[in-house]
């Protein structure tokens, strides 16, 4: 795996903390140079980031800078016009239709609005993909499920017969999560976590986001522009700004930034 340096004009990422003193863990998503456009219309411009295991970067920045393009290109439902989006070394935009479905396996999706099924109960949602993608057997899968709504501190007997309509959005919103780690990702992808949620619904699933990082060891990419969430849950911030990132660095760094743009977006 090709461990080169960061080469955008930001700053470079902290050393991964734990373990032997300088031994970093391994890059689980690498961006280089993502270009891409629509026509006359440029949406990234010479992107490029690393996220390590166990790293969470957020990638913030005003509405329409292209946030929530990145993640398509990770899950590869956007392959850009140059550049090469390399997941565990493998560059995703030169694999086949099966294999990049392979590659998927690794990562859980957590999508703005919870997109949920509305005819299915929570038990069924949750289940959804096991169903899906796997052989496992029934009680395999209710004891999967029955985990996995722990993790988001929701109990099986409470909520599994539930329909979406009886849910508040912050169960909504845990739901979803529940169903994103339920094939224990290695890779989590957040599309504005928080938004339309309430200040203290917001905040309890920014602790939830902290803790299942803490849990499962995740490699982490959260998509927001709520400050306060993602100074709690990144190790690392990418802002963007016409086309391109104009910082890269730990959140101590962000927060003490002078540049007059970040600081208008932070107050």
């Amino acid at each position: 795996m090709d461990d080169r340096p960061f080469t955008t004009h930001a700053h470079e990422p902290r050393p991964q903390s734990g373990g032997a003193a300088g031994v970093r863990a391994p890059v689980v998503i690498d961006a280089r140079n993502l270009h891409l456009a629509f026509e006359d219309n440029v949406v990234l411009r010479d992107i490029s980031f690393q996220v390590r295991e166990g790293e969470a970067l957020a990638i913030v920045g005003p509405s329409g800078v292209g946030k929530s393009t990145i993640l398509k290109i990770i899950l590869r439902l956007l392959v850009p016009n140059a550049g090469e989006m390399l997941i565990d070394g493998e560059d995703i935009n030169q694999l086949s239709f099966e294999e990049v479905l392979e590659v998927r396996q690794k990562m859980g999706m957590v999508f703005q609005a919870p997109a949920l099924f509305d005819s299915l109960t929570v038990f069924e949602n949750v289940a959804f993909p096991l169903r899906e993608h796997t052989r496992l057997r029934e009680h395999e899968i209710a004891e999967r499920v029955g985990n996995s709504l722990s993790l988001v501190d929701m109990s099986l007997e409470e909520f599994a017969d539930r329909l979406p309509a009886e849910l508040s959005g912050g169960q909504k919103k845990r739901v979803g999560i529940a169903r994103a780690i339920i094939h224990e990702p290695k890779i989590l992808l957040y599309d504005e976590p928080t938004t339309g949620l309430d200040p203290l619904t917001a905040r309890t699933i920014v602790q939830l986001i902290k803790r299942l990082q803490a849990e499962l060891e995740v490699t982490g990419v959260v998509v927001s522009h709520d400050v306060r969430a993602v100074l709690e849950v990144s190790t690392h911030i990418a802002m963007l700004r016409d086309c391109r990132i104009i910082f890269y660095g730990p959140p101590e760094e962000f927060v003490e930034s002078a540049d007059p743009y970040i600081r208008e977006f932070i107050d």
